[in-house]
């Protein structure tokens, strides 16, 4: 699988977090071609729970470190749970490259729901929504999203093409929340054993 951008990095061994990866087969991705229209839904299970898969799915000026087509994502505006916010990439479908600019109006509903509107950039077009939901001691997140980019996409591009780059995308996600679960699982019996000692000496 292609790798285009370096992972996040933190003093952690990639080993622990590859172990527990799920395959890519289980992130669902179904997208639907209407000429340059594209209606995209993707459904995955991650084995953290819905704070940790908000905290990275909303980290987004850390995002080009593990979405693999993200080359800069930046937050332009804050106000409360509105943001607006301008990335920048490269979407690679096949022998065919694209780039794309995009301003989005996001809003934020800790920790079940983000919406996304296109305001500019290079897509005519785009609403998306993200929604976090708890089962049992994993997340299962749904994204739906309609999007019509201002360049026509070529025909020889299928829909199973489009899928597997948003697959990838997804993959990053996941794979940084599993890495952080981790992380935090590594430091947190050191952690509690440090404040134990402070405990006693007070």
């Amino acid at each position: 699988m292609r790798t285009r951008t370096a992972l996040f990095l933190l003093a952690f061994s990639p080993c622990m977090a590859q172990a527990s990866i799920l395959p890519e087969q289980d992130i669902n991705v179904h997208t639907e071609r209407d000429g340059d229209t594209l209606q995209v839904t993707v459904d995955m299970k991650v084995q953290v729970k819905p704070r940790r898969a908000w905290d990275v799915m909303t980290d987004f000026e850390r995002m080009p470190g593990y979405v693999p087509n993200l080359s800069s994502s930046k937050i332009l505006a804050r106000m409360g749970n509105r943001l607006k916010m301008a990335q920048k990439g490269t979407y690679a479908l096949g022998l065919w490259s694209f780039p794309f600019e995009s301003i989005r109006d996001v809003e934020l509903f800790p920790y079940t729901k983000v919406t996304a509107h296109a305001t500019s950039g290079t897509v005519k077009s785009m609403d998306g929504v993200t929604y976090f939901e708890a089962d049992g001691q994993h997340t299962r997140i749904n994204y739906n999203a309609t999007l019509t980019p201002n360049l026509s996409i070529p025909p020889l591009i299928g829909a199973s093409l489009i899928s597997s780059e948003i697959r990838e995308q997804f993959q990053g996600m996941r794979d940084e929340m599993v890495r952080r679960e981790q992380f935090a699982k590594q430091f947190s019996p050191s952690i509690a054993t440090g404040r134990k000692r402070l405990q006693r000496r007070a």
